[in-house]
């Protein structure tokens, strides 16, 4: 078996997808195998798959006769998937040659960290440099290794293309919800944090391609509508958090709403939210001017907060 399985699901990105693949075959690493799912793509995707899969054993291919999404396409990849370790790259992302030699060293020299992370360097749709880092778009955290799940569960900081993870993280947080699009990834993290620890790499070792159909883009709306429902999840599913996470997490759960003009609503769970925030003066503390200013002057501009 190879040391690492490297999942890649792929819709409609045939433009983007060579460069993809060599990113990965490429790597200074090369004990991997790269399992390519086609989501049901209507361009040349499957043909350009099956022709790079015959260039190199190390491609394992899978083909979906109907589009049933990236959750399911990463599952699929994992249910084939025989590494120690396990890494995810979109077919329209970039590794750079050394991204596994590093994140392999350092979880075998760290074995009391499951998963590690780094920055990546954001790219436009000709793959030229955008000026940024994932980090300046989606700060991370001032203790950004370690047990993250209390900071997780606030916002989402990591990206899919930087995760390497030792394969027992899904054994006891389970794969990928095919119910929740777009932020499933997040959803994931927060369950592999509530038992595994993080270990995070200044060094960018992937490139984030950022392009005129990328989702974040062209889902907005879904977008809001699914960090709802990962907020709802946390809530229903981990009963001991503390009451000022609580309280924040339904703060943010009424800013979804709002921004989804559902403003009745959204300003009920704003209110729930400060009443619960009064019961613990940590909770106060910890985000209440915003919390304050929107639930006790509701007239006044809901500004969006990020998740």
């Amino acid at each position: 078996m190879p040391s690492v399985s490297v999942i890649m699901p792929c819709y409609n990105h045939a433009r983007f997808l060579a460069d993809s693949v060599q990113g990965i075959l490429r790597q200074t690493h090369r004990d991997l195998e790269l399992i390519i799912i086609d989501d049901c793509s209507s361009d040349s995707s499957w043909e350009l798959i099956s022709s790079l899969a015959k260039s190199d054993a190390r491609i394992k291919t899978i083909r979906h006769e109907r589009n049933l999404g990236a959750s399911r396409s990463r599952n699929d990849g994992l249910r084939m998937a025989g590494g120690a370790y396990v890494g995810f790259c979109d077919a329209d992302d970039i590794w750079e040659p050394n991204k596994l030699e590093v994140q392999v060293s350092l979880l075998q020299k760290n074995p009391s960290y499951d998963l590690t992370y780094c920055d990546v360097i954001i790219i436009d749709e000709n793959g030229q440099p955008a000026a940024r880092r994932f980090t300046e778009e989606f700060p991370r955290p001032k203790d950004a290794s370690g047990s993250l799940f209390s900071i997780l569960v606030r916002r989402n900081f990591i990206n899919t293309q930087t995760v390497l993870m030792r394969r027992e993280c899904l054994a006891t947080a389970g794969c990928f919800d095919e119910k929740i699009k777009w932020v499933e990834d997040w959803w994931c993290w927060i369950n592999i944090s509530r038992r595994h620890r993080f270990l995070y790499s200044e060094q960018p070792l992937a490139r984030y391609r950022v392009h005129s159909r990328s989702t974040g883009l062209t889902q907005k709306r879904g977008y809001h509508i699914n960090r709802y429902k990962v907020f709802r999840r946390i809530l229903r599913k981990y009963d001991d958090l503390p009451v000022r996470l609580r309280a924040e997490i339904l703060y943010k759960m009424g800013i979804e709403l709002c921004s989804l003009g559902k403003k009745r609503s959204g300003q009920h769970l704003l209110c729930s939210s400060g009443k619960l925030a009064l019961t613990d003066l940590r909770a106060i503390g910890t985000f209440g001017r915003s919390l304050m200013r929107t639930t006790f002057f509701p007239a006044r501009p809901v500004v969006k907060k990020p998740s």
